[in-house]
């Protein structure tokens, strides 16, 4: 793919030799959002993907997300509502914490990654970033959770997108973050009600 991956992309923003606008963000989240959805619900059997993080996502030359590393994808039959696994497979600060204890996964642990690449996108920090280990929170699901209730949840949004017009919209899509890594995965919207929400964000 002639842009790369999505962490290449927010790695030249952050060293600032590129420039990634919020549009262009939210329309990544709306393309991996449709792709999970493709792969949890449209595909037979289901896919999960297990290993959904930016360096997994690849940019088009129109910049259209395409999903892509299925070497740790499994399908689920239909008839099955989780499968159980030997070893914890995917990227760590990625991996929904159900999946880390029980060894069974679900497409509910996509959504967890997910809404973790949406933070990304909304904050433009990985979950690896040191920033995270000087917080008192040391995660950034925890930071996240705690800054979208503070007084000043603009804070949490990337330095380079502030000032765009669309605060209001991305702390939407951090809403979204939030309720996409719920603890408990039964409280996580599926991926069609995933893409919904995003879709439903006037710009």
């Amino acid at each position: 793919m002639k842009n790369g991956s999505l962490q290449d992309i927010l790695q030249q923003v952050k060293e600032g030799s590129r420039e990634l606008d919020w549009l262009a963000r939210h329309r990544v989240a709306l393309g991996v959002a449709a792709g999970l959805e493709y792969l949890h619900m449209s595909h037979t059997p289901r896919i999960v993907h297990r290993d959904l993080k930016p360096a997994n996502v690849l940019l088009d030359d129109d910049m259209e997300a395409r999903i892509a590393d299925f070497g740790l994808a499994k399908s689920i039959p239909d008839a099955d509502t989780h499968m159980t696994s030997s070893n914890v497979a995917g990227t760590l600060g990625y991996i929904a914490p159900e999946y880390h204890q029980t060894m069974k996964f679900t497409d509910k642990c996509d959504i967890y990654s997910f809404g973790i690449l949406l933070a990304v996108l909304v904050m433009g920090k990985l979950p690896s970033d040191e920033f995270f280990q000087r917080t008192s929170e040391m995660s950034l699901v925890k930071w996240m959770r705690n800054v979208i209730t503070s007084e000043d949840p603009k804070q949490a949004i990337d330095s380079k997108l502030l000032g765009n017009g669309y605060e209001e919209q991305m702390l939407l899509v951090l809403k979204i973050a939030c309720f996409c890594t719920m603890d408990n995965p039964k409280e996580r919207p599926n991926s069609k009600d995933a893409r919904l929400m995003l879709a439903q964000i006037n710009h």
